[in-house]
């Protein structure tokens, strides 16, 4: 994923940073949205409708869908991908969250020295008559829209499908995405109460809201 990204995603002087997806790094969202807690994670803006089988991701144990942990135990469990933190729904990290959610098991979170974004598989998204508008061309506030590179989104778009794709067709869609401008800070966090932490990117927007991801050794910052 990560060379099809840096051959079809980026420009040719944009580098990739961050490709976090994949078997070893699926899993739920939990959430912490306007001060309640929530896991797993659920969409709850718009978001495309993908054809993805949640049953290849095991269930968040029933003390973290419950709320009973402290601080950041919740990293303790590995059915758990990572968390994100808001004030209100129509945030950033939440918009973000989102796709990856509903992406489930096939979602994978990308970002380079421009941008970030949320990418899936072709074989995931609708058919073409049943792609809906999407999003970016009806909001573009926070950078959020601001679709740069080579491969633009599939959604609403069917007819770029193959720009910037090979003759045998897309290799990825991009389901959102927003210019590095709307990110205030990316950095690997330390976390969990293991003698040695768990490693996480944890991306702060500019909007106040942030998001968590567990990472192992496919990502680079």
């Amino acid at each position: 994923m990560r060379a099809l990204l840096q051959a079809e995603w980026a420009d040719a002087d944009e580098q990739m940073r961050t490709v976090q997806g994949g078997e070893n790094e699926r899993g739920h969202l939990g959430a912490s949205i306007g001060g309640r807690s929530v896991v797993p994670y659920q969409p709850s803006g718009p978001v495309p409708e993908l054809d993805v089988d949640f049953g290849r991701l095991s269930p968040a144990s029933r003390f973290v869908r419950a709320g009973k942990f402290h601080g950041d135990e919740w990293i303790h469990d590995p059915a758990m991908r990572g968390w994100v933190y808001a004030a209100t729904t129509d945030q950033l990290a939440v918009r973000c969250a989102d796709h990856l959610a509903a992406a489930g098991p096939e979602g994978w979170f990308a970002s380079t020295d421009r941008r970030l974004g949320v990418v899936v598989d072709p074989s995931v998204v609708a058919k073409p008559n049943d792609v809906p508008e999407p999003e970016a061309r009806e909001q573009k506030r926070g950078g959020v829209g601001s679709f740069l590179g080579k491969a633009r989104t599939a959604l609403g778009a069917v007819a770029e499908f193959s720009e910037g794709f090979t003759k045998s067709g897309p290799q990825f869609v991009v389901l959102w995405e927003c210019s590095i401008d709307s990110v205030a800070d990316d950095r690997m966090v330390g976390k969990g109460r293991s003698t040695i932490p768990y490693q996480f990117l944890r991306v702060d927007f500019v909007d106040g809201s942030a998001l968590e991801l567990n990472v192992n050794i496919h990502a680079l910052i």
